[in-house]
């Protein structure tokens, strides 16, 4: 058999038979190798196959989707130039409408009273359980000051009451009533400060004595009252019995508790003895012997009160009592049972107020009393 071997006329054959299947090529361009061609072919069919769909979509009237932005109109620069457009809260792109138009506070059940200068005078109501020194602390002041703001408190040394309206001064000092007669002089003199002091305060809009009215308060700061001694007459006047026990002039505490109101200043007592707080019923005791003035009700703020006439020039005082074991007349022994504490009288709750008094001054009973 004899090998056939390609010959040039059968390689021309070839070319030429590719030339006519792709008519585009050029005959200067049919003789070269076909390198490009499976490109171009690619290429030509993907853009064939995406005429056909753009034509099969157009004729079959689909749109295509597409998304609208809102329209935003430019803000307003100022109210006369006309009111701004609104677009709701749901046509702002991906944004939730709101469920609540407003923001509700979280209810605080507990208030505390702000530490910062107040602007003035204020008012607070007595709650039950309220001491002067303990509404003093509560609001930064001493508690001189809230007695020297609240004019029924400086007749009787617990005269507190529940519901009852208290004037807060914003500074330590004296809450002065303006009276016919009065000049800057003057009150300054009657609480030791200086003039300087009254019209230097920012809270009193007085220059001259031509700014003084009378019936309206003034605050002087620094301010300090005398002290003016209550006089009470117990239901036994008379004199002290010859064959009555005297006192020792030895104190005890009257009864047992937690000590809740101190003694005042010792040129201005206005709180006249000490605060012993406990459960109502609690025994009191005689703190020494002697002979009973007072064994029952007054109206000076004490309610039910019982004084003890030691016949040395010491008086104890037992306030607020809610029974009273003792009468007027009778002698009694240091440490006798007379009474049970109570709320009664002008008080926030169930505590004695005990006082120690000679010649009737008030005494501090911490300096009397044995350490506890």
């Amino acid at each position: 058999m004899v090998e056939e071997t390609p010959t040039s006329s059968s390689l021309n054959t070839k070319k030429g038979s590719l030339a006519v299947l792709n008519p585009f090529i050029p005959r200067s361009q049919a003789n070269s190798p076909p390198t490009s061609s499976p490109f171009l072919l690619r290429y030509a069919s993907h853009l064939a196959i995406i005429v056909l769909v753009l034509s099969a979509l157009s004729l079959s009237g689909l749109a295509l989707p597409h998304a609208n932005s809102p329209t935003l109109l430019p803000p307003t620069a100022a109210p006369s130039l006309g009111n701004r457009s609104y677009t709701a809260l749901a046509g702002r792109g991906n944004l939730l409408p709101a469920t609540h138009s407003v923001l509700v506070r979280h209810p605080v059940p507990h208030t505390s009273i702000p530490d910062r200068l107040r602007r003035g005078v204020i008012t607070y109501t007595v709650q039950s359980g309220d001491t002067v020194s303990g509404i003093a602390a509560n609001f930064g002041l001493k508690w001189t000051t809230i007695m020297w703001s609240n004019e029924h408190l400086e007749d009787n040394p617990d005269l507190l009451l529940p519901g009852q309206i208290l004037n807060i001064l914003p500074i330590d000092g004296v809450y002065h009533l303006i009276c016919e007669g009065d000049t800057l002089a003057k009150i300054a003199k009657e609480y030791e400060v200086e003039i300087a002091a009254i019209t230097d305060c920012p809270f009193n809009n007085v220059r001259s004595d031509a700014d003084l009215l009378v019936g309206e308060y003034l605050i002087v700061p620094g301010g300090r009252k005398p002290y003016v001694p209550v006089v009470f007459r117990p239901t036994y006047t008379g004199p002290f019995p010859d064959d009555a026990p005297r006192g020792s002039g030895q104190f005890a505490w009257p009864t047992q508790g937690r000590l809740t109101d101190t003694f005042g200043y010792v040129r201005n007592r206005w709180h006249t003895g000490v605060d012993i707080a406990n459960s109502k019923g609690t025994h009191v005791y005689a703190a020494d012997r002697g002979y009973v003035r007072q064994a029952g009700w007054t109206d000076m703020g004490y309610g039910v009160l019982v004084i003890i006439d030691h016949g040395n020039g010491y008086w104890t005082y037992y306030g607020h009592l809610s029974a009273v074991w003792v009468y007027a007349g009778q002698y009694v022994e240091k440490g006798q049972w007379i009474g049970n504490i109570g709320s009664t009288g002008r008080s926030t709750g169930p505590h004695l107020h005990f006082e120690i008094r000679r010649q009737n001054e008030p005494l501090n009973p911490l300096d009397l009393l044995p350490p506890r």
